[in-house]
């Protein structure tokens, strides 16, 4: 059993799960969408996450409203956006009043969950979420190691996995010959490879699993009558996953020993127009500021597009939801891009198309509601195969079917 000081309060974790889950044990447990391209690193444990949205307040929901809107069903939507690993194993763990923390139950997905993808959780079995603090936590790494393990036995794997990794690393240290002392990490595009530095200058040894801990969810949350949606973001951290741009990738204060994965949970909005979209966006990027959203032609030209929101990390905006935009007006039919900027400054763009396969949207309608999460590195950091994502938009629906 862990230990872990729980959340209080009623703290939701911005992410995102797009797809139909029901029950915990009975489900096709599939993520929602397909795997995209822009994922690159591999897993991982442990560290005291930070990073949460509020739940109702203006910090969680932005633009000064708070979450005031009739109650509803109530539904979790989770996103997969780590920055360092191309898939995740989902676990869960309850947390009791006093902070013990107890892994139970299987992994949330059969499948491993894809960077940019989502699932939805409305219930899980044996769990009460009226009185169950529950944590959710993220293995990475070689993930057929944990296939048909439970999640005890998957997070004490990934656990070990880890500590004989740093062993390794120590006594290769230690070894003395001339040259061993030099970084044995993976390399990467300007300096982002493994390196040994943070690891007292011995060669580094990947661990085959890495597995961390998210901000736990307190006990009332998830059956608030909220549609909520939880971000994991940030980096897990670990051997070779360092290097000089790595606060480009994972946030401030990242190196490979002090990992920054966390997560935002934000109440999203349910407003609905009969004849338009109704839209929002979650900013879950840990090394990005604010950044504007538009939709717009591959090529300009006379049509620059239109704009989505400007968003703060950990936001959501516009709250109310957006019902200005058809589904025409947005181009998802037109080979229209999606456009994060920041400054006037492009960060990166994704085809409409590319995200509705991701997510496991078929088509964009009228008279839905949705919420764009945006996930990812920091301004013009490309995907580094076997590290770092690159940037990445994943949509999920406010009320999933």
């Amino acid at each position: 059993m862990i230990r872990r000081e729980l959340w209080l309060g009623a703290l939701l974790c911005a992410g995102a799960f797009v797809g139909c889950v029901t029950n915990h044990d009975a489900l096709e447990k599939k993520p929602a969408g397909h795997a995209g391209s822009n994922a690159g690193g591999t897993s991982g444990i442990a560290g005291a996450p930070t990073h949460l949205g509020g739940f109702g307040g203006e910090a969680a929901n932005s633009g000064g409203h708070a979450d005031d809107e009739p109650s509803g069903e109530s539904v979790l939507t989770i996103v997969n956006g780590v920055v360092d690993a191309p898939s995740v194993a989902l676990c869960l763990a309850k947390v009791d009043p006093d902070g013990h923390v107890t892994p139970f139950g299987s992994p949330l997905t059969d499948e491993p969950l894809e960077y940019g993808q989502s699932l939805v959780l409305r219930e899980v079995d044996g769990v009460d979420f009226a009185t169950d603090g529950l944590e959710p936590f993220v293995i990475a790494g070689a993930l057929d190691l944990i296939a048909g393990l439970d999640c005890e036995t998957a997070i004490g794997l990934a656990r070990s996995e880890e500590a004989e990794s740093d062993g390794r690393s120590g006594e290769l240290g230690q070894a003395g010959a001339a040259g061993e002392g030099g970084g044995a990490g993976l390399s990467g595009a300007a300096g982002e490879g493994g390196s040994a530095g943070d690891f007292g200058g011995s060669p580094a040894v990947r661990s085959a699993l890495r597995v961390r801990g998210l901000p736990a969810i307190s006990a009332g949350t998830l059956n608030a009558g909220r549609s909520l949606a939880f971000v994991a973001n940030g980096c897990i951290g670990g051997t070779t996953y360092g290097g000089a741009a790595a606060e480009k990738y994972c946030g401030l204060g990242y190196s490979a020993r002090q990992p920054t994965v966390s997560a935002i949970l934000v109440s999203l909005s349910r407003r609905l127009a009969p004849d338009h979209v109704a839209l929002q966006v979650v900013h879950a990027s840990l090394a990005t500021g604010q950044v504007d959203v538009r939709s717009r032609p591959i090529v300009p030209l006379m049509d620059p597009g239109l704009a989505i929101a400007s968003v703060r990390m950990g936001q959501v905006a516009p709250r109310p939801a957006s019902v200005l935009n058809t589904v025409f007006d947005l181009g998802s039919a037109r080979n229209y891009l999606l456009e994060v900027s920041s400054q006037g400054d492009g960060l990166f763009s994704q085809s409409w198309s590319s995200v509705l396969s991701l997510s496991g949207v078929k088509e964009l309608k009228n008279g839905v509601g949705y919420a764009l999460v945006v996930s990812g590195p920091s301004a013009g950091s490309m995907a580094v195969p076997n590290l770092w994502n690159g940037g990445v938009f994943t949509l999920i629906p406010v009320s999933p079917e």
